[in-house]
């Protein structure tokens, strides 16, 4: 049994893409902030404050205007509807957040 690599799961290529944006949290009814770090045609990774109350499987709508990469440019006609497929509360970051990620829906 030898060492491989993990398969790698992701169906699109991740683009950079370091911005501000907001999300609505369907079960709490409440908008928070979160900091986007890479995007790709299916989803995206985000930084959100540790409070907030984000788990796997939890429906958001993500505002993302400002959004000027051409790569991914549709996110930027309007909110996106997402699913939260990850949240990594394990990896706190030292700026008080953590990693989540969401899965668009419908694209």
């Amino acid at each position: 049994m030898g060492d491989t690599p993990s398969a790698e799961r992701r169906h699109h290529q991740r683009y950079p893409l370091a911005t501000s944006i907001e999300f609505f949290h369907g079960p709490s009814r409440r908008d928070f902030p979160a900091r986007c770090v890479d995007i790709s045609e299916g989803g995206m990774l985000m930084y959100v404050p540790a409070r907030t109350p984000v788990q796997a499987g939890q429906p958001i709508r993500l505002s993302l205007q400002g959004v000027t990469r051409p790569d991914v440019g549709y996110v930027a006609q309007g909110p996106m509807d997402a699913t939260v497929v990850r949240v990594d509360r394990q990896k706190l970051l030292s700026i008080g957040h953590v990693a989540v990620g969401v899965r668009f829906v419908g694209v």
